[in-house]
């Protein structure tokens, strides 16, 4: 779907197929598995969807779950209020990949504010013994590598009880017929059980071609 003008990396991790590319339209662009994650040229619009509820609320200490491009970190910095970010992503090589090829990824991820956790998320939210003023999840497509209700309702509780109620999510594309329907349907489920004042977004995104959306609960405004 996309021309390749350049590619600047291809590989494949321990978890997932890497490719970076350059491609005249959009610019740089990164993609998991085949999935495209990032462009330059629309990012500020995603990460803005993504990040803008918990940078407009004054979140000072934030967890990100994912996030291993880095535009989540990029965004958040941006928020004057911001003390402590934790960034806990399970493949390094995504992190390697997006600091020597993403343009302001490498100086996002060295801020003194930014703390990165190479961990599978549910196992690090389990056992982490801290609190946070809210959480951004920032999974691909493929999130959990489950759809066990019980470990879905088990990872949300959690991230209510850690993160003072408060989370925004990523949930991909509003088309029916979009990769994985049902399980999109039982985070809705669960969300509306586990947090208070869920709230959808949906927004263009030029180079996915289509509206995405976005979750953010247990916020008041």
């Amino acid at each position: 779907m996309y021309h390749a003008k350049k590619f600047c990396f291809s590989g494949h991790s321990k978890y997932q197929k890497i490719d970076i590319i350059d491609n005249e339209a959009y610019g740089r662009m990164l993609f998991l598995d085949d999935n495209l994650q990032h462009t330059s040229y629309d990012s500020q619009i995603f990460n803005e969807a993504l990040c803008g509820t918990a940078k407009r609320l004054g979140a000072s200490k934030v967890l990100v779950l994912g996030g291993g491009s880095g535009q989540t970190v990029l965004a958040m910095l941006k928020s004057p209020l911001l003390k402590r970010i934790t960034i806990v992503e399970i493949d390094p090589m995504v992190v390697d990949c997006c600091m020597r090829f993403v343009k302001g990824v490498n100086r996002a991820f060295n801020d003194s504010r930014v703390r990165l956790v190479f961990e599978e998320a549910g196992r690090y939210l389990h056992t982490v013994n801290e609190e946070f003023d809210a959480s951004i999840i920032d999974f691909t497509e493929k999130p959990f590598g489950t759809t066990n209700p019980a470990k879905l309702k088990q990872f949300y509780t959690e991230i209510k009880e850690k993160c003072k109620g408060k989370c925004s999510q990523y949930v991909g594309s509003v088309i029916p017929l979009a990769y994985n329907q049902s399980r999109r349907i039982l985070t809705d489920k669960l969300c509306k059980e586990i947090f208070s004042n869920v709230r959808y977004e949906d927004v263009f995104i030029p180079s996915f071609g289509a509206p995405h959306r976005f979750m953010h609960a247990g916020y008041d405004e």
